[in-house]
């Protein structure tokens, strides 16, 4: 009985603290459900110099030196100083408290500083630069509580300095209002991370399993495009490091240096650039390294703010130089390309948005702000679709012709030996005929490139056993490109045979050689020739094609061959791969020059 009374006895003193306390808890303001916005009040105060103090902003507002804003939520872009902004808050019919929130989560610090005519009633300081843990409502908004007494109006000074972009969307909210605002936009957020988390694991594992570069890059593409939106949307400094402001401000300049390696690194594999655009995958080989460097200096003191910039200026020349090379390999009909612009099309359609928008180029809208989490999650969804079909179809196959085999193994047997026996005895033959003209060009009939490439370096070591000098011609069917477009590439085709045979025919005999190094390009190997007689070869080629016009079915054409000669009298000295581009430096000054000659290096 005593136990029941001291029960009671302890509920009634929870309930009269209770009561007692409720009238001393400060009321929130009334705010409109969705909150009020504060952005068509603000003024500010032109320029950012970081040296101006509050009596001095004050002294400039009284002086009518801050510039209303207007309508528009501010956007400024990287400010070097610090800005100043005020806004009036009208009187309160009662004591309250208003819950202040700036709709963003990248600002480094912003003091707040609030005055009842010349009283400065409270100071507070939001942002990055303090623990998650000092905001009045722990949400990834910047968030501060000001305390309003009945009927007085208040005046607000705002100053806001940041690595970051600047943009300013202030808000009155309650606890409420704050949290039924942002509770799609967290269950959006969620199931954009949940996408993420799960295109993370199930490429990893077809990377353990297949073990191809593509996909390491992929993973380390998904992962540094994960912890870019935990740390430009604020939510890894509320739920991973709230503890670890410093951490905050470098995630973000090191998670788009690893986004940009990763992405560039990713596509030169992927689109196989080395081969599809050579040129491409030289500048992606250039910018791996160098978005990594930029985001190891943003960690150096001082050096946060410029390179957050050139980081956020990177993005859309990595972004131009992607799709540059995605088209260059789609043109050269590289199948996956057309798979990969599609996904790639998407990501960048919502994810330029954002650089612009952080430079002040364009307003912070719902696209800006969220256009980067659309774009990527079609991107990634469609490339591990594709690569799920893919997989699907050889899947399929293998079932198929498994199931054929069990049904048809025995009577098949007989019939499968012979046939492989056939086809044995057709690849042999095959293989003979490859061997005969896999070193020959397919149109023009003189030896290819390939020939080139496996002969030249042969020639180069005899003739440097026997003490020979040895000599190479490049040469180029001068404006071929105008005769394709203007006469079609059939007598392109003509042409190149043409000059193909002359070329051969004027050849000495001997370990002496003509090949097709590319295009409407030839090249001729002269073991023992000296610069005398490479030159006088080379004038005689280049009459042979001027003065006599190139016959074919459909036209009649005067065509003209620049000519590269170069000779090393001393083989040794250099390998055959500074023999080549000798020579080609002398075609290209040969065409410079004006075409039609012979130029020697």
């Amino acid at each position: 009985m005593a136990q029941s009374v001291s029960f009671a006895w302890r509920v009634a003193w929870v309930l009269l603290l209770g009561l007692l306390a409720s009238p001393l808890r400060a009321q929130e303001c009334p705010v409109p459900a969705r909150g009020q916005s504060l952005t068509s009040s603000l003024s500010l105060l032109p320029g950012d110099d970081p040296t101006i103090t509050l009596a001095q902003a004050r002294d400039f507002a009284r002086a009518g030196k801050f510039r209303p804003l207007g309508a528009a939520t501010p956007s400024f872009g990287f400010v070097s100083g610090a800005l100043w902004v005020s806004f009036d808050l009208p009187a309160s019919d009662s004591e309250c408290k208003s819950l202040l929130v700036i709709e963003q989560s990248r600002l480094d610090r912003v003091d707040v500083h609030v005055f009842a005519g010349d009283v400065e009633r409270q100071t507070l300081s939001l942002g990055d630069a303090d623990v998650f843990a000092a905001r009045a409502l722990p949400h990834r908004y910047l968030n501060a509580s000001i305390d309003r007494p009945a009927g007085r109006e208040l005046r607000v000074f705002l100053r806001v300095q940041s690595t970051s972009s600047v943009q300013l969307p202030i808000w009155l909210h309650t606890e409420a209002s704050l949290l039924r605002l942002t509770h799609q936009e967290q269950a959006g957020q969620g199931l954009y991370f949940g996408i993420l988390l799960a295109l993370l694991l199930y490429n990893f594992a077809v990377m353990v399993s297949i073990r191809e570069a593509s996909y390491f890059y992929y993973v380390v593409y998904v992962a540094s495009f994960g912890m870019l939106m935990l740390s430009f949307g604020g939510y890894g400094f509320e739920f991973l490091w709230p503890r670890s402001p410093g951490w905050q401000n470098a995630a973000l300049p090191l998670s788009i240096a690893a986004v940009l390696g990763s992405s560039v690194a990713f596509a030169r594999s992927f689109l196989d650039l080395d081969r599809t655009a050579p040129r491409v995958a030289r500048l992606a080989r250039l910018s791996i390294p160098l978005a990594g460097l930029m985001g190891l200096l943003a960690l150096w003191p001082g050096l946060l703010l410029p390179m957050t910039m050139a980081l956020n200026a990177a993005m859309v020349v990595f972004s131009l130089l992607v799709t540059v090379g995605a088209v260059l390999s789609a043109m050269r009909g590289f199948r996956p390309a057309y798979y990969f612009l599609l996904a790639w099309g998407l990501l960048i359609t919502g994810g330029v948005a954002l650089p612009l928008s952080s430079f002040g180029l364009l307003p912070r809208t719902l696209v800006t702000e969220y256009g980067l989490q659309f774009g990527s999650a079609a991107e990634m969804l469609l490339l591990s679709f594709s690569l799920a079909y893919r997989i699907t179809l050889l899947r399929n196959e293998r079932i198929r012709v498994e199931r054929e085999a069990r049904e048809n193994l025995e009577q098949r047997v007989q019939e499968r030996t012979q046939a492989l026996s056939e086809t044995a005895e057709r690849l042999s033959l095959a293989n003979q005929r490859l061997a005969e003209t896999s070193l020959r060009d397919g149109l023009t009939g003189v030896f290819n490139r390939r020939y080139l490439d496996q002969s030249l370096p042969l020639r180069f070591a005899d003739c440097v056993r026997r003490g020979q000098p040895i000599a190479l011609l490049m040469i180029d069917i001068d404006h071929f490109k105008a005769i394709n477009d203007d006469h079609g590439h059939a007598t392109g085709d003509d042409c190149l045979r043409e000059v193909a045979r002359r070329l051969a025919g004027l050849a000495r005999s001997g370990e002496e050689f003509v090949a097709r190094y590319g295009g409407e390009e030839f090249a001729i190997v002269m073991p023992g020739a000296d610069r005398e007689q490479a030159m006088a070869l080379a004038e005689r080629l280049r009459r042979e094609i001027g003065d006599k016009p190139v016959v074919t079915e459909d036209t009649t054409l005067r065509v003209t061959i620049s000519l590269g000669v170069t000779c090393e009298e001393r083989p040794g000295e250099e390998s055959p791969l500074h023999l080549v581009r000798r020579a080609d430096r002398a075609l290209y000054e040969a065409k410079r020059l004006g075409r039609d000659q012979v130029c020697v290096a």
